[in-house]
């Protein structure tokens, strides 16, 4: 725990107010705007996709809120006077909502970036851009004073495992819906045209 004070700390000197408006706009991304921005572009071409994304990150809110309340974790500002809380955040600090959220949204567009770019190159671009994105609001975090680093850490380890859990079950249901489909065909006598 002192690591994670000092490395708040540490953080925080010497912060700007520029350094600190450019962090409460990274967290954005986190949240509301994040949200709205994925759910657009995947909604362009893959509209299950993205309402299964708002599915997810309202089931992992619910999970998490549960989590926090059970928890009960202080935030940092709440327990130590010198971490001062740029985020304006309430409530508990572990995991980070914020966290969860933004590894819900990596998670759906990166699957998206490999279903609808043409090129691996690409694929990789995308995937790598959103990754440092959600890696970026996960620090921006640790950075307004609003959360310890294992609260982030647990918060996209968290948002992965549900968003991976779901994405998978939609997989899997695709692919046997899919498959139903083609059999209908075949039985119909389809398959010929």
């Amino acid at each position: 725990m002192e690591f994670e004070v000092n490395l708040i700390k540490f953080l925080q000197t010497g912060l700007s107010n520029a350094w600190i408006s450019f962090f409460q706009t990274v967290t954005l991304f986190g949240s509301w705007l994040g949200i709205i921005i994925a759910f657009f572009v995947i909604f362009y071409k893959k509209k299950v996709m993205a309402l299964l994304m708002l599915f997810t990150i309202a089931f992992a809110s619910v999970i998490n809120y549960i989590i926090k309340n059970i928890v009960c974790k202080p935030r940092p500002f709440d327990t130590y006077d010198f971490i001062v809380n740029y985020g304006g955040e309430g409530g508990f600090s572990m995991p980070s909502g914020h966290s969860v959220c933004v590894a819900v949204i990596a998670i759906f567009l990166c699957v998206y970036a490999f279903q609808v770019c043409k090129t691996k190159t690409l694929k990789i671009l995308a995937s790598s851009f959103v990754t440092l994105l959600a890696l970026l609001v996960a620090f921006s975090r640790m950075v307004l004073g609003v959360h310890y680093l294992t609260d982030v850490l647990i918060g996209l380890i968290e948002g992965t495992i549900i968003a991976s859990i779901l994405l998978l079950l939609y997989f899997y249901y695709m692919n046997k819906l899919r498959k139903i489909v083609l059999l209908n065909r075949k039985t119909n006598g389809e398959d010929d045209e």
